[in-house]
């Protein structure tokens, strides 16, 4: 699949540009889960190999026309903005009702925006107050009003009541911005290729895990759980929904969406059970505190005292051994599940709020009443003797809200992947205590935010594993009810075997199977 990628932005965001091209045409398409299967093509004027030419007859904008496909024609458009809309048209140019287009940026976002169907429009706007020079230089009262018809082009995002009709993101300098646009876009060209029609594929052949290898290796301490999203519908009767008011199951991501964007009126219907974003629109028009607070009241212990506890925590509570889990979920009920087992653990959580923290992880041995917070990287636990639980996107904390902790907004996601790539988020430690052993990943699904951090987190360590261990392979498997044919492909292509199965099913089999 090739697809086009139309930048539209004025000249103050530079920076900007040459960093949306170089995901666009270098990073995408080498991206493990996209490797293959598209090619990406940046229509930008200002392209350093391919300029757009610039005659003297013709207007710049003309020109541009010329010289590249139209928004209107490209699958995905992205504007960028700061302190300039960008240079107006001539008189020439202008609406079907006769009124000016303020710029080219304008002119072509309007033309993304009418076309039927549109192609995906993505707008990003840079933070903070640009410095508009000396009052004296005769250009300071352009760059104000550029600055001006900047902030305008915003207001048509918004209905006279303040409230949002349209979206965009905002960011603090260019490498957040790559790193947000590295996101947004791969998140589209998934959706992308998920509604590609196939040709009448062929019936999958659904091959059993191997529950005695599993169940040995889990017993043996072998295996590193890595529960998902999807690993809350375990023990949970399918007709099953959960209600805030009186919970008897923990919620879905989708129900949890759900919720939120109810509280806030959400506007985007199509978007509502993307839980980022409603999250990301819950935060910006309440406050950060609110949605801790707000997640807290529906997911903390006393909330969650009537609620059952996952059958596929209480199994992982009564192995034996020590074992390393590593899960991306927010409630306490893991916790209470070991508890109810009487088999000590200790406590391991990533930290988003605290930026006199940063880089650290929360770290409460066994029975602490008040965590340590050593860097990522300096953590040391006998992993050998010890149990840990590692909540990779944070955690609710029974007694006192002074160190929850929530992976949950499209900035959280962003920032989490940035201390990735810096080795600052997942300890060391666990890195090498996974290289010699299976995965066992329960309740992935590739359109969960959690999944595509999880996949950044592993990707290193998985190349690396493979090139290590080709001579005598170490098994990993994935479960989950249903999986794409582009998951599958995915998972074959880092080692790892999909099994297709309901998570309780695969628990009682593999219960039975193991030693005793």
């Amino acid at each position: 699949m090739h697809l086009r990628f139309f930048l539209s932005s004025p000249g103050d965001v530079a920076d900007e540009r040459t960093f949306a091209q170089q995901v666009i045409e270098q990073e995408l398409p080498k991206d493990p889960l996209l490797r293959g299967q598209v090619t990406c093509e940046a229509m930008r004027w200002d392209d350093p190999s391919a300029p757009v030419s610039m005659p003297a007859t013709l207007t710049p904008q003309e020109a541009i026309n010329r010289g590249l496909a139209k928004p209107s024609e490209c699958h995905a458009v992205i504007v960028i903005l700061w302190s300039r809309l960008g240079t107006p048209l001539p008189d020439t140019c202008r609406r079907p009702d006769g009124s000016p287009y303020l710029s080219g940026t304008e002119w072509e976002y309007e033309d993304a925006a009418g076309a039927q169907p549109p192609p995906h429009i993505l707008v990003y706007r840079r933070k903070g107050k640009p410095d508009f020079g000396d009052p004296m230089d005769p250009a300071y009262d352009d760059r104000v009003q550029q600055f001006r018809r900047a902030q305008k082009f915003f207001e048509r995002f918004r209905n006279p009541d303040g409230s949002l009709k349209g979206g965009f993101a905002e960011y603090d300098t260019p490498e957040a911005f790559r790193d947000r646009l590295r996101l947004d876009l791969r998140a589209f060209i998934e959706r992308k290729l998920a509604a590609k029609k196939t040709d009448s594929p062929g019936a999958r052949i659904k091959a059993p895990p191997p529950y005695g290898a599993i169940a040995k290796a889990l017993a043996a301490g072998r295996v590193v759980p890595i529960l998902g999203a999807g690993a809350s519908y375990s023990g949970r009767p399918a007709e099953a929904r959960w209600n805030p008011r009186s919970p008897q199951f923990l919620p879905s991501g989708v129900e949890l969406s759900r919720f939120l964007a109810d509280e806030t009126g959400f506007p985007a219907e199509e978007e509502r059970e993307r839980l980022a974003e409603v999250a990301s629109y819950y935060e910006a028009f309440q406050t950060r505190a609110t949605l801790r607070e707000r997640l807290r009241q529906v997911l903390g212990p006393e909330a969650l005292a009537g609620a059952a506890v996952p059958s596929l925590y209480g199994f992982l509570a009564k192995i034996p051994g020590p074992l390393l889990i590593v899960t991306t979920h927010y409630d306490t009920q893991i916790e209470r599940a070991f508890q109810n087992a009487g088999k000590p653990y200790d406590l391991v959580v990533y930290q988003t709020d605290r930026k006199d923290l940063a880089n650290a992880v929360l770290w409460w041995p066994h029975g602490a009443a008040q965590p340590e917070t050593p860097p990522a990287n300096a953590l040391s636990i006998d992993l050998e003797t010890t149990t840990v639980i590692f909540k990779m996107h944070g955690s609710i904390m029974p007694e006192t809200d002074e160190w929850d902790s929530f992976v949950i907004t499209e900035t959280d996601y962003v920032e989490f992947v940035s201390r990735i790539a810096g080795k600052s988020a997942i300890p060391a430690l666990f890195a090498t205590h996974c290289r010699d052993r299976s995965l066992l990943f329960l309740g992935y699904n590739l359109r969960d935010w959690n999944f595509r951090t999880v996949l950044q987190s592993l990707n290193r360590f998985v190349a690396k594993r493979v090139a290590d261990y080709d001579q005598e392979e170490i098994p990993s498997w994935a479960v989950d009810e249903d999986f794409s044919e582009l998951e599958i492909k995915f998972w074959q292509k880092r080692g790892v075997c999909p099994h297709e199965i309901r998570i309780d099913e695969f628990i009682e089999k593999l219960r039975e199977r193991m030693p005793k």
